[in-house]
């Protein structure tokens, strides 16, 4: 499985990278200490929504009072930090920035700073934002971001945030704007912001997620915590998963990460588990990070599985495998010939020649045994071998007794 795929947010990513740094230059109000040290979080929200209710109406009209924030008389504005073209000094700017922000100022920046155009390069910019006001006024970050974000990008941001400081709080928010059935994206963004400071409390919430995407986001949050926690810690975690379906998912990512710094002793833990799911989903991880740095090594212990984990695992090997050689993994792809799931190795095989090798990719294709997959490889390949290279493309047509309906598929 190529983790990829898995959906975590990239600005949200670089957002808590950035967040140390921001969290050593803003400190939570007073009121808000004071609510955190004396435990009484519920008087904190209620008071706190009270105030941030009264400021409520501009931030819907989406406006911004410039009258009684200092932000416009300062040397620094967003607009000239966002179009400086160097990223570093615009990096600088920004922390210097929000280092002399006061709570009621991040509103007029960060409204300022979606004017711009939220771009993908400034994602990760607009999440330090979203952080660094959640430090100082958690609510009426959340109350601008319900009132002007379609996303839970924003929401999550600033709830990962505020956990890192009174998770209590940030909950009972989380749980009090939850609407439909489904799972509750705002525990999403709780998560993330216990993962790396309490990882149990992060697990109890993640076990009370009904099964959805939004777990598997809340999942890929807190494996890599625990993953630098070791092996045997990241064992006796995978305990406290009451799920059996999170289980094998969770020793899935978590074998993922472990093998990216130790995939022989990851690949002997895969090995030994009895929980067929767990290992068929975790195999075809290990052996991708395996075959990155030690591809015969990740071949010897694909060869050593069997059943649905060995067809996971050449699934991934076979990728690198056929990059580096695309003749030996033809010649190794025909041993597992006789294992379930073998069309899906030979897919991967295909996909991962088809530019490099397009001769070798068609010559697998026959080993497809659904005709209409069989056809619409074909077209693939030869419409794209064609765009590149018409004259070998036509010859290879001409030798292999091509139909004319296929020929003038490929030659649309």
């Amino acid at each position: 499985m190529n983790l990829s795929r898995i959906l975590i947010p990239a600005a949200w990513l670089l957002s808590i990278a950035v967040a140390f740094i921001i969290g050593g230059k803003i400190s939570p109000s007073p009121e808000k200490q004071s609510a955190s040290s004396t435990g009484k979080s519920s008087d904190y929200i209620s008071s706190r929504r009270r105030a941030s209710e009264e400021s409520a109406p501009s931030a819907r009209k989406g406006t911004t009072n410039r009258q009684t924030s200092s932000y416009a008389s300062r040397d620094l504005e967003i607009t000239s930090i966002v179009n400086n073209d160097d990223p570093i000094a615009r990096a600088s700017d920004l922390l210097k920035l929000i280092g002399t922000l006061g709570a009621s100022d991040f509103q007029a920046v960060v409204a300022d700073f979606r004017a711009l155009g939220i771009t993908r390069e400034r994602m990760g910019e607009y999440g330090m934002l979203l952080h660094a006001w959640a430090k100082v006024d958690p609510l009426g970050a959340l109350d601008y971001a319900e009132a002007q974000t379609g996303t839970p990008f924003a929401r999550q941001t600033i709830l990962a945030s505020w956990a890192t400081d009174d998770p209590d709080s940030a909950v009972t928010w989380a749980k009090d704007h939850h609407e439909g059935e489904g799972a509750n994206p705002w525990l999403v963004g709780v998560i993330r912001g216990l993962a790396s400071t309490n990882s149990t409390r992060a697990t109890e919430i993640l076990n009370d997620l009904p099964y959805s995407r939004e777990r598997g986001r809340a999942l890929s949050a807190i494996i890599p915590h625990i993953a630098r926690q070791g092996q045997e810690k990241g064992i006796l975690w995978l305990e406290t998963i009451t799920d059996e379906r999170l289980h094998a998912g969770a020793t899935s990512y978590l074998a993922a990460n472990l093998a990216k710094t130790n995939p022989e002793r990851t690949a002997e833990w895969i090995s030994s588990l009895s929980d067929s799911d767990a290992k068929t989903r975790a195999a075809g991880n290990v052996a991708e990070k395996w075959a990155e740095q030690d591809l015969q090594s990740a071949l010897t212990w694909t060869d050593t599985l069997d059943g649905s984990s060995k067809t996971n695992a050449a699934r991934e090997v076979i990728g690198t495998y056929a990059k580096e050689n695309p003749e030996q993994a033809s010649a190794w792809l025909k041993t597992m010939s006789g294992e379930p799931g073998y069309g899906k190795i030979v897919e991967s095989y295909i996909w991962n020649t088809v530019r490099s090798n397009p001769e070798a990719a068609l010559a697998h294709i026959p080993e497809i045994q659904d005709p209409k997959s069989q056809s619409r490889y074909y077209e693939r390949i030869l419409r794209s071998w064609k765009g590149r290279a018409p004259q070998a493309a036509d010859t290879w047509m001409d030798n292999n007794d091509v139909s004319k309906a296929l020929r003038k598929r490929v030659n649309r």
